[in-house]
């Protein structure tokens, strides 16, 4: 029963290392992906505060055109 051994199932090298936390954070902000994806959420966030603050009424008006709200 050769195919059996210990041996013949420990991997064949060892796995490469991924270097430390601050290293692994610089490379991904280094992704342009990444970054495009921030600032895309960082607009979006700065034009939803923009028109919360500049509707400051608008949930009560949904509220009153809604049929399908409770009495």
């Amino acid at each position: 029963m050769k195919h059996l051994r210990t041996r013949e199932l420990e991997p064949t090298s060892k796995p490469k290392d991924r270097g430390s936390l601050p290293h692994r954070i610089a490379a991904a902000a280094k992704n342009p992906n990444l970054v495009a994806a921030i600032i895309l959420c960082a607009v979006v966030c700065l034009i939803a505060l923009n028109l919360i603050l500049y509707f400051p009424d608008l949930g009560l008006t949904v509220e009153q055109f809604n049929p399908f709200a409770g009495p």
